[in-house]
């Protein structure tokens, strides 16, 4: 499967999981980001973390 599909599929997870459950969607999306990152595309976490805006979570 390539990486685009199992993305995808993540997102829709994300979806439904924070409809179904009093999850917030932002939380889980910003988790499920972090782990396709780290376990599909075999990422270190210096170079996910660097990906995100950490500018904005003040």
């Amino acid at each position: 499967m390539s990486v685009q599909v199992i993305t995808i599929i993540v997102l829709a997870a994300v979806f439904l999981v924070a409809t179904v459950l009093p999850v917030h969607m932002g939380a889980l999306a910003f988790v499920a980001a972090f782990m396709v990152g780290a376990f599909v595309l075999g990422e270190g976490k210096d170079d996910i973390v660097a990906g995100f805006p950490g500018d904005l979570f003040v």
